[in-house]
């Protein structure tokens, strides 16, 4: 599938990305632009990420063979209202947020079934961003996303050209591409999201709620400000907890278990235990950073398979998962040695 038209709906720094990789092309396609704030968008056409900007999203879509939807979880639907009427036959549609089973119940109910919606999630290497938020459209560029990790939830039923599709688009932004189950998607993501907002939730109400913190908040500093920080964003971020509620539900219960051990290891006189858990924690902390550091989490062993495998493949794990596919490939191969 040739893109000749592609339609990019919310600016920010990883879709003018997108952008900047694909027009950096032989043969690029003609990519029209929107955002709701104009100047955003019109500075994106300026960066020479747009051939043309829209004001509004269903015109920017027609024609499109691909539209890539990149605003706030939360504006999602209203966008995908917006834009149905005016998706031609044939054009595959993505996005690029973060939680992806909401998204895909979305676009089944109201996107029309002449498309083809497959989730998008890119994750960029750490080893070239850092822990940057990626908020400003400066860090916008090409390079930004070589060597990211470029998910994809896809339905059951995707085709091979569509697969196929979205592998050429990885290939073009220089990306590792991973098809992935939503549920194995969400599931992680509660674990290294949705945890960490509800920590600084529960954190603010057992101080700034307790009838000491008049006098407790002259010794709050940088550290409880860091700690606390993803509460600064409360409303977007509680939608998103809750549309994946089930998941971090499981995570917050093996939470409560770390927490009670951790009051268990308080109760006692002996302080080595506790030290023990300081340590281990420790140790995996600084293990994580120094994978990130170099970019290690984009491994051969683990995503060299999946690079490189055919689009039957690719269905199959769609289909019946990554394990049972590895359980039937396992019997198919010895039946051949046989």
């Amino acid at each position: 599938m040739d893109f000749r038209k592609v339609a990019i709906i919310g600016v920010n720094c990883i879709s003018v990305s997108m952008a900047l990789g694909l027009k950096g092309q032989k043969d690029p396609p003609e990519i029209v632009g929107y955002d709701p704030n104009a100047v955003r968008a019109d500075l994106a056409r300026a960066r020479g990420a747009f051939d043309q900007v829209e004001r509004n999203p269903g015109r920017a879509c027609e024609n499109a063979d691909l539209v890539i939807v990149a605003v706030p979880l939360p504006d999602i639907q209203e966008i995908f209202v917006a834009i149905a009427p005016h998706l031609q036959a044939g054009c595959l549609v993505t996005d690029t947020a973060r939680l992806k089973g909401p998204v895909l119940r979305w676009a089944n109910e109201l996107l029309p079934e002449r498309v083809s919606f497959v989730g998008g999630h890119i994750i960029p290497n750490p080893a070239v961003v850092g822990f940057d938020p990626l908020e400003e459209l400066d860090a916008a560029s090409a390079d930004l996303l070589k060597e990211s990790l470029y998910c994809f939830t896809a339905p059951a039923h995707t085709s091979a050209k569509i697969i196929n599709a979205l592998t050429r688009l990885a290939e073009v932004l220089e990306a590792h591409h991973l098809f992935i189950e939503v549920d194995e998607h969400d599931g992680l993501q509660a674990g290294i999201e949705g945890l960490p907002d509800l920590l600084a939730i529960a954190l603010l109400r057992a101080t700034v709620r307790t009838a000491g913190w008049q006098e407790m908040r002259k010794f709050a500093g940088y550290r409880f400000a860091l700690a606390t920080e993803a509460a600064g964003d409360a409303p977007r971020r509680h939608a998103t907890i809750f549309l994946n509620r089930e998941n971090i539900l499981r995570r917050l219960n093996l939470l409560l278990s770390e927490l009670m051990y951790l009051r268990d290891l308080l109760s006692q006189e002996d302080t080595a235990p506790l030290e023990e858990a300081f340590l281990t924690a420790n140790e995996g902390r600084s293990h994580w950073l120094e994978e990130r550091e170099q970019g290690m989490w984009i491994r051969s062993d683990a995503l060299g398979e999946r690079k490189t495998s055919s689009a039957g493949k690719q269905i199959g794990r769609l289909i019946f998962g990554e394990r049972m596919l590895g359980w039937l490939t396992k019997d198919l191969d010895s039946s051949r040695e046989r």
